[in-house]
């Protein structure tokens, strides 16, 4: 059993005790207390001190009462409806068999005799959502953490900060493809679209898409000068920019958050940090791209299937079933420039990987060629990789600010890493299916969501790789009669797709059911379609989806 009071006075130690918890963590995961420091008493509350080790953090786990859970080593679990001392020992027996060891709760937390785990007491007032996004931030930053040099990225919060005593306004520290790298103090002083940049860690692409159309990036690049931009609307403030370079490359931006112009000293002193801040971009893409490019080089050839086992090892997605996921922009013949397109699938994967690394490390990110790839692993014993995979790319999609249009095909599980390749074939599929105009609905799709429109698009491609028309037989007699898009055809279109229910058909195209068995009649008379040939009706359907596809109609899937 524990005392609040006692074990909270414990807790609170400083000295060596907080130093040496901070020691056992590991690089890139925070532990227990850097995790509830950090985030504060008014949310979270350490009680209890757990006998069941006292490892780094990586993921969080929202347990209810009777639904199924995935706990694991280094999850914080959140005991969402725990509030009986019975159901409190059934979690924590739980997580004792999965080697999870640290619980939180809504106060009063249950009495419980067991000190396993090292259990957290939640405010009773706070959301679970909240605490949630909170934990998952904290984990999401220490994660970035884990990709970047500790001592540069402290240094770049430093020389935020510098900056911000420099000029006497708050600054943020981006990178060439606009995701925040630090930022420093005084935020508070800001306006909504800066604090939506540090809470997302990038700048929106709503935000992003303004400054493009301002021509403000325009204005950076062709100016070695701080830039002052008028405040966009009422309620947010004024920005001052320069844009941070190494020889004629932009390596990333400075902004400053201002009522006004700078005055010349501020300003002489904003010039004079960029080349400073140069030196550490430099520094924090040199340690970093080496590591992270050895990786997607070595995902792509498991992708690919030219990975031998051994090396493929190095990637520690384990041994158990392996998802594919690919991503990219809904249309894929949109008028972005390429290089537009390039950039952001560039902030798009690296978005996704920090996203990864705090919420599910067993995977890897590949930035294809107008795709983005993940692999994402699972235990041997998990028994619902696809539908958790699902799972994980639309909690980043709805998370992240890049997400925009993109979509997410989800392919597998593989059983081993010899099957991955055939599974990226199938999910490149429904990725080119799932970008099609003619297709609306979720974002996020299976390999077996799309099976109809994968086939469907393969078909129009060996009609027309062979020259045949899409309008043969009874379906070309009856466009000869009444034209491409006659109502005789929408007729048919409506029936075939209502599976020959005329009622169905007739209420699809707001007419009367009389009116359509009329109209029926009419297609028989006119094309000569004997709805009782079954391989007839196959034909005139088949010829009508296709046609549906090569038109971008929007009614073709849903």
């Amino acid at each position: 059993m524990r005392e609040s009071g006692t074990r909270e006075s414990g807790t609170r130690e400083s000295g060596t005790r907080e130093s040496g918890t901070r020691e056992s963590g590991t690089r890139g995961h925070p532990s227990v207390r850097q995790l509830v420091d950090n985030i504060g008493p008014a949310l979270l509350r350490l009680v209890q001190e757990g006998t069941g080790g006292g490892g780094p953090l990586t993921d969080i786990v929202i347990h209810a009462p009777g639904a199924p859970t995935q706990l694991g080593p280094g999850c914080v679990v959140l005991g969402v409806g725990v509030t009986t001392e019975a159901e409190l020992c059934e979690l924590t027996a739980a997580m004792r068999r999965a080697g999870a060891h640290v619980l939180a709760l809504k106060a009063p937390v249950p009495p419980s005799v067991d000190d396993t785990p090292t259990i957290i007491e939640v405010n009773r007032d706070a959301s679970w959502m909240h605490v949630a996004t909170t934990v998952r931030e904290q984990l999401l930053e220490y994660a970035r953490m884990r990709v970047r040099s500790a001592d540069s990225g402290a240094e770049l919060f430093a020389l935020a900060n510098a900056v911000y005593e420099a000029v006497g306004a708050p600054v943020t520290i981006e990178d060439r493809f606009s995701a925040l790298v630090a930022w420093s103090e005084g935020q508070d002083r800001t306006d909504s679209e800066r604090i939506e940049t540090i809470l997302g860690r990038a700048v929106h692409q709503r935000t992003l898409a303004e400054q493009r159309e301002r021509q403000e990036f325009e204005r950076l690049h062709a100016s070695s000068e701080p830039v002052y931009m008028e405040a966009t609307g009422a309620g947010q403030l004024a920005r001052v920019a320069i844009a941070v370079r190494a020889g004629s490359d932009v390596l990333g931006y400075i902004w400053a958050a201002v009522p006004g112009p700078l005055s010349e000293a501020a300003t002489a002193r904003l010039r004079e940090f960029a080349p400073v801040v140069a030196l550490q971009l430099v520094a924090l893409r040199t340690e970093t791209s080496y590591a992270r490019r050895q990786r997607g080089e070595l995902a792509a050839a498991v992708l690919g299937g030219a990975a031998d086992p051994v090396e493929a090892s190095r990637l520690q997605l384990g041994s158990g079933p392996v998802c594919v996921l690919a991503a990219a922009p809904r249309m894929a013949g949109s008028r972005r420039s390429d290089a537009l397109d390039a950039a952001g699938l560039r902030r798009f994967a690296n978005t996704l990987e920090y996203f990864l690394a705090a919420v599910h490390p067993r995977s890897a990110v590949v930035a294809g060629t107008g795709a983005v790839y993940v692999l994402a692993a699972w235990p041997s014993e998990h028994a619902t990789p696809l539908a958790s995979a699902v799972a994980l790319a639309r909690d980043f999609l709805a998370r992240t600010p890049l997400a925009g249009d993109y979509v997410v095909a989800v392919g597998g599980p593989a059983g081993s890493m010899g099957r991955i390749a055939d599974v990226r074939a199938q999910t490149d599929a429904a990725l080119r299916a799932l970008r099609h105009p003619a297709v609306r609905g979720p974002v996020v799709r299976t390999v077996e969501d799309m099976a109809l429109a994968v086939l469907l698009l393969h078909l129009a491609d060996v009609t027309e790789t062979l020259g045949l028309s899409d309008a043969g037989g009874a379906l070309h007699r009856l466009r000869q009669n009444e034209g491409q898009d006659g109502p005789l055809a929408a007729t048919l279109a409506a029936y075939l797709a209502a599976a020959g229910a005329t009622d169905s058909a007739a209420e699809a195209l707001h007419i009367h059911p009389n009116t359509m068995r009329y109209r029926l009649r009419r297609i028989r008379e006119v094309s000569g379609l004997d709805f009782a040939d079954a391989d007839a009706v196959l034909l005139a359907h088949l010829q009508l989806r296709v046609r549906e596809l090569r038109t971008g109609a929007a009614q073709g899937f849903v």
